[in-house]
């Protein structure tokens, strides 16, 4: 190598030298180390950081040394992680432990033992009923959208989290479980003693019903989408001249599904958009691949919560269905669910979202076109039939004049 590439080389290894001491200066500088005796723990880039680390610590350190009987410390450190996500104050942003996981994922799976009930919490933080799962040992009891979970298996659940109360109730298949619940329709409280069984997940179901499609979807799930597809082209190849699509009692689920089964129904238009605390807005749109070109009518009530808000306002704001039935429940923001890789996970309220016109409908709901109240007793009783269903039969008043205004 001659001299004059010599210099180039040595020039070169100088700089670098000089950039990886000043990137090292600026890194090691902006971060302060924790220590607990010659043990390096961790390091914070603010005194604020070191200052609540070192506090933390310390206390975790002086239960677990003078607490008088013996603790285990992964408890100690779960119940911190868990103590963090509460003290965000929302009831949807929430530390899951394995075992919450775990369930989490079978739910998924569509399958899990329990008692069939799906469950919120309401403003003030009581366990709430939103739907029952059709056929279920909670629709059994005679459990309703809006009554109230007080105890579980005759211990008080009231400051313990929507994940801990729901894994109370879940358990061994055949094993009991006993509820006292508050009752919505009177407000007495009773007792129901509830028997777990394996709970078989499907979402979709469909009908005929003279000459007008049914289809009831009661959660989106990423099974739902296929079973949708299915029934639907089956209805379609009957010529039903019209549809309804039953989301009473739908509790919501997966943005990604309720879009998907939005853009077999909608024209080209945006379904509804995100938008989180910097303001930045994320758009979900139907194409103009397909799209119902028949009357269209959707069914809600107050158990009919998230996604299944997303599916009534999408129609409702594009004119593209009727709305029947009474306010939905209202819940606008949307939750990402992480998997840390370790068996545990979390989820956080990371946006609102918004129906195409711009309505945020969180602790509002969607207002149904035409509202139309329904006795619940019969509604979740053993008497429940379809032509009895004041609901049901004024969607398929209001489709049946559409058809008939078509076709003259």
């Amino acid at each position: 190598m001659n001299k004059k590439y010599q210099k180039k080389w040595i020039v070169i290894l100088v700089v670098l030298l000089l950039i990886v001491s000043n990137v090292a200066t600026f890194v090691f500088s902006n971060l302060i180390t924790i220590a607990i005796g010659d043990k390096v723990v961790i390091q914070a880039r603010d005194a604020h950081t070191a200052d609540f680390i070192h506090k933390f610590l310390y206390l975790k350190n002086q239960i677990r040394d003078s607490y008088y009987q013996e603790l285990d410390e992964d408890i100690l450190m779960e119940g911190a992680l868990k103590g963090l996500f509460e003290a965000v104050g929302d009831p949807y942003t929430m530390y899951y432990d394995r075992e919450q996981f775990q369930s989490y994922v079978e739910q998924m799976e569509n399958s899990y033992v329990g008692i069939g009930v799906v469950v919120s919490m309401d403003e003030d933080d009581r366990v709430t009923v939103v739907s029952p799962i059709e056929g279920s040992p909670g629709q059994k009891a005679g459990l309703m959208p809006g009554d109230k979970i007080l105890q579980v298996d005759g211990a008080d659940i009231s400051g313990l989290s929507l994940e801990e109360v729901v894994g109370l109730i879940k358990g061994e298949e055949g094993t009991e479980v006993t509820l006292t619940i508050l009752k919505k329709t009177d407000e007495n409280i009773v007792e129901k003693v509830l028997v777990r069984e394996e709970i078989i997940m499907t979402s979709v179901d469909s009908q005929v019903i003279d000459g007008i499609g049914y289809i009831s979807i009661n959660q989106f799930e990423p099974y739902t989408y296929d079973e949708f597809e299915k029934q639907l082209s089956e209805l379609l190849e009957q010529n039903v001249q019209g549809m309804v699509f039953d989301l009473r009692d739908n509790p919501g689920g997966m943005m990604d599904s309720v879009v998907a089964v939005l853009d077999e129904i909608m024209g080209e238009s945006v379904i509804v958009y995100t938008e989180d605390r910097q303001g930045n807005r994320e758009y979900e749109r139907s194409t103009d691949r397909d799209q119902l070109d028949m009357p269209i009518a959707v069914l809600i009530n107050e158990g009919s919560a998230s996604a299944s808000e997303i599916f009534a306002g999408a129609l409702q704001d594009t004119g593209e269905a009727v709305i029947i039935g009474t306010t939905s429940f209202g819940k606008g923001i949307v939750q990402r669910m992480s998997d840390l890789q370790d068996g545990t996970g979390y989820k956080i309220t990371v946006s609102e979202y918004f129906t195409p016109n711009g309505r945020n409908i969180q602790g509002i709901g969607i207002v149904p076109d035409i509202e139309v109240e329904i006795d619940e007793e019969f509604y979740y009783g053993t008497d429940y039939t379809m032509e009895e269903d004041p609901q049901l039969q004024r969607a398929l008043e209001e489709l049946n004049k559409e058809v008939e205004a078509i076709t003259l």
